[in-house]
C-alpha cells in the first residue's frame, strides 16, 4: 500500500477540536508534478484531462500500449468524485454511495456475524457483475481483500425507521427487506413487462438492435414523481410502501423525485432484473478492505512503472485547442501540446473549459444542463455501538418541514468500538453547507431521529455540490436528457475524446462505468494512432 499523504480536500469537526479541513489519503500524489512547469515544444501521444478512474484507466491503457501520456488534474490527488480518507487509521469513502443494509438482507443473512468483521472497513460496494470494475479488481489481486458487511449485530436496532410526511414507521429488516422488494418490483414495472420492453439491455438504452426509440423517449419524459402519482391513482403500491421506496429514491439520486429521471430508475432495476435483491447483490454487499484509493493507486502505479507517464496535479485546464493535427491544452502551469486528448470532465463542470474549434451546440446545451445529484454526504461519529445495525429515513414530500438528510445508517465499527453512521441529502443547495457552520450536522441528524442528538462526537465530508470541478457527486439524469443528449455527448471532437462515467452505456455514473469509458476512449486513441509514427518524446 503507497504512502498516505495529506490532501486540501475533505472536512473533519468536532465540539472538541472544532472544524478542520484536509484529510490523509492513499489516492494524494507526491510529487504533484514530474516534469518541469515549462511547456515542451514537443507534443505528447496523449493527454488525458482528468485522474478519476476514466483517466487512470486511459492513461493505464495509453502507457501500455507503448504512448507518452500527461495526465492532468485540478486536485491534488487520484479518483475523482471516489476517494478514501484516513483519519486515526480509520478509512472512510469520500465519494460514490453507499446503502443501507435492509437491501442486503437476503445474502448477509447467510454470512456470519461477529464483531472483528466489521472493524474499521470502509463502504466501497463492487460486484462481479460489473465486469469492468471486477476486471480490475481481479488484475491487482484486489478480489482477495474483499470484506461483506454483515447484519443484525445489534438485534434491537436491526429495523428500517422512516420519518415520512410526518409519520413515523419502525420494521424489522426482514420484513421490510420483503415489502420493499415487492413494492419496488411493482412501482418499476412500467409496461407489465418488468421495463423489458422499454429497455431489454441495459446497456443500450438510446441505441441497439432491440431499443424501441419511441418508448425510450416517452419514459424519459417522465420524472420519479410522475410514477410516484401514477401509482397512488392505481393503487399499485400502499402508502406505508412508499414511504421506505420514496426515501430512498432521494437518497439515491441526490434529488427531489420531481426532478429525477425515471427512466434512469427504469435502467437501474433492468440492471437487477427488477429484483430489490439481485439490486442489492450487486450493488450493495461486496467491498474492498483497503478503500478505493487503493485501488485508484494501483491503476496509477501500473502506468508510472511504465516510465511513459508524466503528470501535473493541482493543474487546471482554462482551454483545449485541436489544430492541424495537434492539440494544445492550456493550464494555470503551462501549456502543452498532444497528438490526442481524453476529456474526463464531468458534466456539471465541463462547460469551464473553452474548446476551439468550438463544440457542437447539441453538447454546449448538454453540458448547461446540470446533472441532478446534489446531496451531502456526512459520516458521523458516534459512541453507541447499538447504532451500527440501524438505517432511518426522512422525508416530507411539500418540502415542510425541509430534510437536509433523506437517509442515515451504521456504516462501520471503528477500531475503539465507536461506530460510523453515514447520512445522505438530496436536493441540497450550496448555500447551506455543513462546513459554513457544522454544529447543524447535529441537528440535521435529530431531524432524522432524536436518537442521533445522543453520543454525537464529530462528523467527516467531502462538500460534493460546493466541489469546483464536480459541482455535484454522482452524476443522475433530469427527466428528458437522455435521449436527447446521450449519443452526442459520447462523440469524439475533433482530435479530443470525451469519455466520462456520466455517459457510460453500462453502468453510468458509477466506478464501473468510469473504467468502461476511459478503456474505450484509450482503445480508439491507440487504433487511430497505430497509423501515425509512434513518438519518441519518454
Amino acid at each position: 500500500m503507497a504512502t498516505p499523504h495529506p490532501t486540501k480536500e475533505g472536512f473533519t469537526y468536532s465540539p472538541a477540536a472544532g472544524l478542520k479541513r484536509g484529510v490523509v489519503t492513499e489516492g494524494a500524489i507526491r510529487p504533484l508534478q514530474s516534469l518541469s512547469a515549462k511547456a515542451d515544444s514537443k507534443p505528447f501521444d496523449v493527454i488525458v484531462i482528468g485522474a478519476g478512474y476514466t483517466g487512470l484507466s486511459a492513461a493505464r491503457d495509453l502507457t501500455l500500449a507503448g504512448r507518452s501520456v500527461l495526465l492532468l488534474d485540478a486536485r491534488d490527488r487520484i479518483g475523482g468524485r471516489t476517494w478514501t480518507s484516513q483519519i486515526d487509521g480509520e478509512k472512510f469513502e469520500m465519494g460514490g454511495v453507499s446503502f443501507p443494509r435492509d437491501i442486503r438482507y437476503s445474502l448477509l443473512a447467510r454470512v456470519a456475524r461477529t464483531a472483528s468483521d466489521v472493524t474499521a472497513l470502509p463502504q466501497t460496494w463492487i460486484h462481479w457483475s460489473m465486469g469492468y470494475v471486477w476486471r480490475e479488481i481481479q488484475r491487482y489481486g484486489l478480489d482477495q481483500r474483499l470484506s461483506i458487511t454483515p447484519n443484525e449485530l445489534f438485534p434491537d436496532f436491526s429495523f428500517n425507521k422512516t420519518n415520512f410526511n410526518g409519520q413515523v414507521i419502525q420494521e424489522p429488516f426482514k420484513a421490510n427487506f420483503q415489502m420493499c422488494e415487492d413494492a419496488f418490483r411493482r412501482f418499476c414495472d412500467v409496461d407489465g413487462h418488468n421495463g423489458a420492453t422499454v429497455i431489454p439491455i441495459a446497456t443500450q438504452v438510446v441505441k441497439g438492435v432491440l431499443v424501441n426509440e419511441e418508448l425510450v423517449k416517452k419514459y424519459d419524459q417522465y420524472s420519479i414523481a410522475d410514477r410516484i402519482a401514477e401509482v397512488r391513482a392505481k393503487n399499485i403500491c400502499s402508502e406505508r410502501e412508499l414511504a421506505f421506496l420514496i426515501p430512498w429514491f432521494v437518497l439515491s439520486w441526490g434529488a427531489r423525485p420531481e426532478d429525477a429521471s425515471l427512466l434512469e430508475l427504469i435502467k437501474w432495476a433492468r440492471h437487477g432484473e427488477n429484483s430489490f435483491s439481485f439490486l442489492a447483490q450487486i450493488l450493495w454487499c461486496y467491498r474492498l478492505t483497503d478503500g478505493q484509493s487503493h485501488l485508484a493507486r494501483n491503476i496509477f502505479e501500473e502506468a508510472r512503472r511504465t516510465e511513459r507517464l508524466c503528470w501535473s496535479f493541482e493543474t487546471i485546464v482554462s482551454s483545449v485547442t485541436d489544430r492541424h493535427g495537434s492539440v494544445e491544452v492550456q493550464t494555470s502551469k503551462g501549456t502543452y501540446k498532444a497528438l490526442k486528448v481524453v476529456s474526463t470532465l464531468p458534466q456539471n463542470v465541463a462547460s469551464k473549459v473553452r474548446f476551439d474549434p468550438p463544440l457542437s451546440a447539441l453538447r454546449q446545451e448538454a453540458f448547461s444542463i446540470k446533472h441532478v445529484g446534489q446531496g451531502h454526504k456526512i459520516h458521523s461519529i458516534f459512541n453507541r455501538p447499538e447504532l451500527r445495525s440501524g438505517v432511518w429515513n426522512a422525508w416530507h414530500e411539500t418540502n415542510d418541514p425541509p430534510y437536509e438528510l433523506a437517509a442515515a445508517f451504521g456504516d462501520h465499527t471503528l477500531r475503539d468500538g465507536r461506530v460510523s453512521v453515514v447520512a445522505f441529502g438530496g436536493g441540497n443547495s450550496a448555500k447551506n453547507l455543513p462546513s459554513q457552520d457544522p454544529t447543524k450536522i447535529r441537528r440535521w441528524l435529530k431531524d432524522v431521529d432524536p436518537i442521533f442528538s445522543e453520543a454525537y462526537e464529530g462528523s467527516v465530508w467531502h462538500e460534493w455540490i460546493d466541489d469546483p470541478y464536480a459541482q455535484g457527486h454522482w452524476n443522475m439524469h433530469p427527466p428528458n436528457y437522455y435521449t436527447r443528449f446521450h449519443l452526442e455527448l459520447q462523440k469524439p471532437h475533433g482530435n479530443v475524446e470525451f469519455a466520462s462515467a456520466d455517459w457510460a452505456d453500462g453502468w453510468k455514473s458509477f466506478i464501473d462505468g468510469a473504467i468502461e469509458q476511459g478503456t474505450k476512449a484509450a482503445y480508439r486513441i491507440n487504433q487511430e494512432l497505430q497509423q501515425r509514427p509512434r513518438s519518441s518524446r519518454l
